[in-house]
């Protein structure tokens, strides 16, 4: 059988289904990010700031129009980079933030009323946004009125896939992917599926060929049941999963991000299902160059001081590097609201009658952070971690392929010099900027420097043989500390 297959937006920028021979594939994900963040799109934002807006402060047009201008210079680069992840992370975030139903992050979506846990904030949502208006004219017109398989593998692209449903009509949908699978029940009730079609069904996926080393098609492993021998893969594992690979799948490896939600030693690390698993024979085989940790942000019992102690251990070493910080999820067990346990850890989940389409459970119990100490903890640890710490852009299966080792005078990806007209953002008139993207700063360059700068940017570094010490010295404390580079000259 062959199938029709349409990919709504929002879904990992670096993935592609791995399809049969004689299947079809509009890629709505891609059409999406590249009308948001593409030249067109980039365009329509600059437009936008350069233009007062009634109740916006002229300086707060002006860096966003700053920062815009600086995601189009890193975009027309055509490198595929995490430079360009955060450059669209920045379209998407800008392109939505009047939006009156959603807002977007690069590896995110949020509702701004409700949730995606709930199918009636969902279909709300989707009804009010225009953002995905384009994507549906072109569903409509797709596969010649055949039926057609709409692919959703997580929650963030439920709006997108309800818009694009409506668009079908329900009698040419066939809802599939892991998602829809794990939550059919619920979504049959749903106006804009309640016609549709449900396969359980959900293809192989690979890393995009621009995002790869050398082109190679790179396979993509969740699970480790998922892994099978022949060619390069990468993958984001539970710690227990990765145990599970044998040696081979580990030579084979181009990169695995580990989601780790407690650690007091490599032999002895907790996941955030609660089970602990000894990684030690995972690094011996893999190579911690090979190896990152996702930490997970307020995990039963892990207050602020145990999370600030564990972030330590990753930053100094040895074993795998810090990835990023992302908030702790209980998964959720719908049937079951009485206490439990997690790691030894005793806790009381609490219900969410709206949720029909849980995935994860709010709970308490001792020595936990509740919702607003684990955004203050997380906000306080980014803080530290400063210019200094290269956290992935997102959640996001490229950023898991293995770095190579940069050298500390090698130009930020993320960061540019654009050249402001008009007041600028620090409303002392037109001038040349760094702005890094990564940290989110941003500071003027005296003129003279500006085209030494330039250079830098370019991947020049001979450039600092032409300056005296002082200058050096000064200038490269600057970029230093705004993540332009990473040790003074």
């Amino acid at each position: 059988m062959t199938r029709q297959v349409l990919l709504p937006p929002l879904f990992d920028l670096s993935l592609e289904p791995v399809l049969a021979p004689g299947d079809g594939l509009l890629d709505a994900n891609a059409e999406f990010l590249g009308r948001l963040a593409g030249p067109t799109g980039l365009h329509t934002l600059s437009a936008t700031f350069a233009r007062p807006q009634p109740g916006v402060e002229a300086t707060e047009q002006a860096t966003k129009a700053l920062f815009v201008q600086a995601a189009k210079t890193i975009m027309d680069r055509e490198r595929y980079d995490w430079g360009r992840l955060r450059a669209v992370g920045l379209a998407l975030r800008l392109a939505a933030e009047t939006d009156p139903a959603i807002r977007l992050a690069v590896d995110d979506v949020e509702l701004v009323n409700g949730t995606t846990e709930s199918g009636a904030d969902v279909v709300s949502a989707a009804a009010r946004t225009p953002l995905f208006a384009p994507e549906a004219d072109r569903a409509r017109a797709y596969a010649s009125g055949a039926r057609v398989h709409l692919l959703v593998e997580t929650d963030q692209q439920l709006p997108a896939a309800a818009a694009l449903a409506v668009a079908l009509g329900p009698h040419r949908v066939v809802l599939c992917g892991r998602f829809a699978a794990a939550h059919q029940e619920a979504l049959r009730t749903l106006a804009p599926f309640a016609a549709a079609g449900f396969e359980d069904w959900s293809p192989s996926w690979r890393l995009r060929r621009e995002w790869t080393p050398e082109g190679d098609g790179v396979r993509w492993v969740r699970d480790a049941s998922e892994w099978s021998p022949g060619g390069p893969w990468a993958g984001w594992l539970a710690p227990k999963q990765a145990a599970l690979l044998p040696a081979q799948a580990w030579r084979e490896c181009q990169g695995v991000t580990l989601t780790v939600a407690r650690l007091t030693s490599w032999s002895a690390v907790t996941g955030a299902s609660g089970a602990r698993t000894d990684l030690e024979p995972v690094r011996r085989l893999a190579g911690d160059d090979r190896l990152a940790v996702e930490l997970l942000v307020g995990s039963p019992g892990m207050d602020a001081d145990a999370t600030a102690t564990t972030v330590r251990l990753l930053r100094s070493g040895p074993g795998p590097r810090l990835a990023g910080l992302s908030p702790f999820r209980l998964t959720s067990l719908a049937r079951q609201r009485g206490p439990s346990h997690w790691d030894g850890v005793p806790l009381t989940r609490l219900p969410s009658p709206r949720h029909d389409l849980p995935r994860w459970d709010r709970f308490h119990g001792p020595g936990s952070l509740d919702d607003v100490d684990r955004q203050l903890t997380t906000s306080t640890l980014t803080t530290e971690l400063g210019a200094e710490t290269d956290l992935y852009p997102g959640r996001l299966a490229c950023c898991a392929l293995a770095q190579g080792i940069q050298s500390p005078t090698t130009w930020e990806p993320s960061a540019t010099v654009v050249a402001a007209g008009g007041p600028g953002p620090d409303g002392r008139g037109p001038g040349s900027f760094v702005v890094n993207l990564r940290t989110g700063s941003a500071f003027r360059l005296h003129p003279r420097l500006a085209p030494v700068v330039q250079r830098l940017a370019s991947g020049d570094a001979t450039v600092w043989q032409h300056l005296s010490e002082t200058v050096r010295s000064k200038l490269s404390g600057q970029l230093v500390r705004a993540g332009a580079i990473r040790s003074a000259q």
